[in-house]
């Protein structure tokens, strides 16, 4: 099985170079790419896709000369679709749903330097290999979801190659020879398309016979292997040097962030950020906790089930602003919804206790969210944390949201408007410009504009006593009303 004149231990090397990693197969002698980031050492006939930056930062801060991956299935651990019909046979929604945890299904070693990647591929065994292997005494471990393929199981060859066309969007720019030809669909450069075919991506076409008439239709993600012989002049892998150079479009190297460092520096803000802010806050806490209890009992928290990046679920906390009974009450508030999308928002909801209208006019129901940050289930700066069936309303929207941590405020919470029937669109359209977008001047910047937005809100609010802001039904911190997911204390 050949695409493009390239078996499937070539295009496992091309994959892994688009992220500026090098593959080192144990006894194969082959040199590997002194200009790679990372060395991934694995045995001969294991192939293994999985996304590095899950482990980035893990690896920015590690300083082991390897470390060891434990490749954890991501199937039942990762998501399974299903299409919602309604009594008539129309498409209601499409639903992801998110597994827990899996067992492990394999593991490789990703080194930092070229000479244990040398040794590794000069060695007959891995233990000849680890004994000549300076790194190999100092090992970190880590864990991350990914897939391993068995080289001489065609089945297992073919279906990862099928991953790695989605996972992989721009395969020319690591190949020479291959262009795109359609939207997601790659073939090699001067490919003819006779008439007839259609092709839906992601999708790769491999080498077809000249003489052939007959028309080809094929839909991704997948790939059409060879047709021609083996003997084709296969494509020619490009080495790092020149796939990350200035003059070319850069591929997405494991680099997490922008510029590198962005994640780990973020991830170091956030802990310091929340660990100030619940410190000082600790005496302000614990009298707001008391004063829930005084009004209506307990429980003083409430934890939301959230999806958080990766699509698993955690408990988003707050100061507890509802009734206990506030879940049963729904129904008979559900016309009052102000919100055009998944979320609840209800103006004067009377399911808030009166302790809740106090702390959530200053904001102080959300402050526990900053234990959620320093534990890494969230970020100071990202997209709100929504429940699984609010995240279901629009696919492409929920995977990119969830590829990064949700935030305690975002750019949604300081750019939306209001206007009836427009707040869900605008939620999709903020969440998504912000991944695009993410860098610190933007992260600081949304985080000043909070301030000022509360500091706007709490100002009305001192001139309308009596009443809740109006303001505060787009500011933040969790004020942030996806429909105020945080007044779904016991409800979307």
């Amino acid at each position: 099985m050949r695409i493009w004149g390239l078996g499937v231990d070539e295009l496992h090397r091309a994959f892994w170079a688009s992220h500026g990693v090098s593959v080192a197969v144990l006894g194969d002698g082959r040199a590997p790419d002194p200009d790679a980031d990372l060395f991934l050492l694995v045995e001969p006939g294991q192939f293994v896709a999985f996304d590095l930056r899950s482990i980035a930062e893990s690896l920015l801060w590690s300083r082991a000369g390897l470390i060891s991956v434990a490749i954890r299935d991501e199937t039942p651990g990762g998501y399974r679709e299903s299409v919602v019909l309604d009594a008539a046979g129309r498409v209601v929604r499409v639903e992801r749903h998110y597994g827990g945890e899996s067992g492990i299904i394999g593991e490789i070693l990703l080194a930092r330097r070229i000479d244990d990647a040398r040794a590794w591929s000069e060695a007959s065994t891995v233990e000849s290999a680890e004994a000549r292997m300076r790194a190999a005494r100092h090992r970190e471990s880590a864990t991350c979801p990914g897939k391993r393929y068995v080289a001489n199981d065609r089945e297992s060859a073919a279906a990862f190659l099928r991953d790695i066309v989605r996972r992989w969007s721009h395969p020319d720019r690591v190949l020479v020879g291959v262009s795109q030809i359609d939207d997601g669909v790659f073939a090699r450069t001067g490919a003819v398309r006779r008439d007839g075919d259609r092709f839906v991506g992601p999708l790769w076409i491999g080498d077809r016979d000249p003489d052939g008439v007959r028309p080809l239709v094929a839909i991704g993600p997948g790939f059409v292997a060879d047709e021609v012989a083996e003997s084709a002049v296969p494509a020619s892998l490009s080495p790092i040097r020149e796939i990350f150079s200035p003059k070319s479009e850069r591929g997405i190297r494991w680099r997490p962030g922008r510029g590198g460092l962005y994640a780990p520096a973020k991830r170091l803000i956030d802990i310091v950020f929340a660990s100030v802010a619940l410190a000082l806050a600790s005496p302000v806490l614990l009298c707001c906790a008391i004063a829930v209890v005084v009004d209506d009992g307990f429980p003083v928290f409430f934890g939301h089930v959230r999806q958080k990046q990766g699509g698993t679920t955690f408990r988003c906390w707050k100061l507890r602003t509802m009734r206990r009974d506030a879940e049963a009450r729904l129904a008979e508030y559900q016309r009052q919804n102000l919100c055009d999308g998944p979320q609840v928002l209800i103006r004067d909801d009377p399911r808030i206790t009166r302790i809740g209208r106090l702390l959530r006019k200053f904001q102080l129901d959300e402050f526990p969210q900053f234990w959620n940050v320093i534990l890494g289930d969230m970020s100071i700066v990202g997209p709100r944390p929504s429940p699984e069936k609010e995240n279901q309303f629009c696919p492409a929207w929920r995977e990119i949201r969830l590829s990064v941590r949700p935030g305690v405020t975002g750019l949604w919470q300081v750019m939306r408007t209001r206007a009836p029937g427009l707040d869900f669109q605008e939620w999709i359209k903020y969440d998504i410009e912000y991944v695009e977008r993410m860098s610190p001047w933007l992260d600081a910047w949304i985080v000043w504009q909070t301030v000022v937005n509360i500091l706007r809100d709490l100002r009305k609010g001192a001139a309308q006593p009596g009443g809740e802001p109006g303001a505060r039904l787009g500011v933040l911190p969790g004020a942030q009303q996806e429909g105020r997911p945080e007044r779904q204390e016991n409800t979307t």
